[in-house]
């Protein structure tokens, strides 16, 4: 009756449990990640990963610059156009962070079974959730009036996120195919590769689609120079940074663009628009900024763009600023000027660094984990407020799902 042991949960069965959640949740509804990474952080602390916070010490130089950039963001609300919600986003940044730090340290921490637990959990969950908004991408385009085809309409509404759930499913692939091979399950990878491919391409997302080539186009170099492919990412994070907020991108070449250029769909023309709107409030504001996710508010953001040239923007009413620039280095100089932007700069080239230098990596680690970087940059330089909950707390629980899948510390020992 005694013969088997007793099942007793600990911090590494919750983090599995988070690699099954977070693609579920991102095909049925991307936003609760942000509850999800609040929720396994408190688990995870009850079952004794209190106990695993001491591993962090190898990234205290990355610890410290996540706070400092979170305490500029607070700080923000004394000069922003919106103290209050300024203040609010900035503490809520810092509470993600912990969340998120919480995980690395459980990832750190977990021993071989938990972390077969883990991949076994990431492999379903993104299976379950492929299958999901495969049915569901297939359905919304029958077209039919079939009143039994409408029931499965309604039923299948809430996969109807697609943007959110396929850029998810698109950085997620990385973590799952560094888990299958771990296992040496290389059939098993090419198949989940072919199957996710279509799937993807087939929901229309247009940060998914190039979120997928450039993984696919950098992972070989990863794989075969991780110090040539993480230096190039690392450069040309500095350069959007450094350089994007002074480009001359005025409405005439905009106009110029949209004129010669009619393949261009006019949601990519407004978006250059946005980004000359930002460019010139940057330019007002260079040092400090306009206050942490104050670019909702900025003068005349929500003003309709009026330009002859283009009237798709105005028959659409698009404003100026839709609540965000729709790119990570512009949000950080518009909003946080040079000190924030400097900040958010140096987390990614810490993290690229330590991990195209890491001695302890085996390189497919190390091609999975710079391609996940990679792809993460591309999604947040062209689409997302990089301050949104789930965004945040999505990085940090793909983060934590890359680290549970090595058995030594990638981050602590770079290579002289």
């Amino acid at each position: 009756m005694n013969g088997g042991r007793a099942f007793r949960p600990n911090p590494g069965h919750v983090l599995a449990a988070t690699a099954f959640l977070l693609p579920v949740l991102a095909a049925v509804a991307p936003l609760a990640v942000a509850p999800l990474l609040g929720v396994v952080a408190i688990a995870a602390l009850a079952l004794g990963g209190y106990r695993d916070l001491n591993r962090l010490e190898p990234i205290r130089l990355l610890a410290t610059l996540v706070i400092l950039l979170g305490v500029v963001g607070v700080g923000s609300a004394l000069w922003s156009v919106v103290p209050g919600h300024s203040l609010s986003v900035g503490l809520r940044f810092l509470l993600i962070s912990a969340g998120g730090m919480v995980l690395l340290a459980v990832a750190y921490g977990i021993g071989e079974r938990e972390r077969d637990a883990v991949r076994r959990a990431l492999f379903w969950g993104f299976t379950l959730a492929l299958a999901a908004l495969a049915v569901a991408g297939l359905v919304q385009r029958l077209g039919m009036p079939s009143g039994t085809v409408e029931e499965i309409k309604r039923w299948t509404a809430p996969f109807n996120r697609f943007d959110r759930s396929a850029t998810t499913m698109a950085l997620l692939l990385w973590p799952l195919m560094l888990a299958l091979m771990e296992q040496q399950r290389r059939v098993a990878a090419l198949l989940v590769l072919a199957a996710t491919i279509p799937v993807l391409f087939s929901l229309n997302s247009r940060a998914a689609m190039l979120c997928l080539v450039v993984g696919l186009l950098l992972w070989p170099l990863a794989r075969l120079l991780p110090r040539l492919a993480a230096g190039a990412i690392g450069a040309g994070v500095i350069a959007l940074v450094s350089i994007l907020p002074s480009l001359d991108l005025s409405m005439d070449v905009i106009a110029h663009i949209h004129q010669r250029m009619p393949w261009v769909q006019d949601s990519a023309i407004h978006r250059l628009a946005i980004w000359h709107f930002a460019i010139d409030r940057i330019n007002e504001r260079p040092l400090l900024g306009w206050g942490l996710d104050a670019s909702r508010a900025l003068p005349h953001g929500s003003d309709i763009i009026v330009d002859p040239r283009i009237p798709d923007l105005e028959h659409w009413a698009a404003p100026w600023m839709p609540l965000h620039p729709h790119n990570a280095a512009l949000q950080w100089r518009l909003e946080l000027g040079l000190p924030g932007a400097t900040l958010a700069s140096l987390i990614v080239l810490w993290l690229l660094w330590r991990i195209g230098t890491s001695r302890a990596l085996p390189r497919f680690n190390q091609a999975c984990t710079i391609t996940l970087i990679g792809c993460s940059l591309v999604v947040a330089f062209i689409s997302y407020g990089f301050w949104q909950e789930w965004w945040m707390s999505e990085l940090w629980i793909l983060a934590a799902l890359m680290l549970a899948q090595t058995r030594t510390g990638p981050l602590s020992t770079p290579e002289p």
